[in-house]
């Protein structure tokens, strides 16, 4: 399934709750959305795009990677919402400290995905030094 900056931006509206953009500005999302696939890009070492994102013209992560880039989208904007609240000239003292830890658990599972997405490439690599090892039993010395 080709995955384009709507498609991925509606599924993260969804995740925080936000379908009418009341609390996140598009722009925002996309800064979410773009701060994820940078990291996922890390990942992958390779620029990655997304359909619509920035001018790209085609999605070139994995399918099964579409969660780990909405979760880590969810995690950045929560992350952005709880920097704006702490630095407003009056933020609410009630809201920030929880909103923080939920931003904070969230960027946390983002990372956790990551990792295994990581370990998913890197098992899967035909590249040094990630490659299959070469045992003696089978040939490969």
């Amino acid at each position: 399934m080709a995955h384009t900056l709507s498609s991925v931006r509606d599924q993260v509206e969804i995740n925080l709750l936000d379908s009418a953009n009341l609390i996140w500005s598009t722009t925002i999302l996309d800064e979410a959305i773009r701060a994820a696939l940078l990291d996922l890009s890390r990942i992958y070492g390779e620029i990655l795009t997304l359909n619509g994102l920035d001018a790209a013209t085609e999605t070139t992560f994995a399918d099964q990677d579409l969660y780990v880039l909405i979760r880590g989208a969810v995690a950045y904007a929560l992350i952005f919402r709880a920097v704006g609240r702490y630095e407003e000239a009056t933020p609410e003292p009630t809201l920030a400290p929880s909103f923080a830890i939920n931003a904070q658990e969230t960027m946390a599972e983002f990372r956790a995905l990551l990792t295994q997405a990581d370990l998913r490439l890197k098992q899967n690599s035909a590249d040094s030094p990630h490659s299959g090892w070469q045992w003696e039993e089978s040939g490969g010395f």
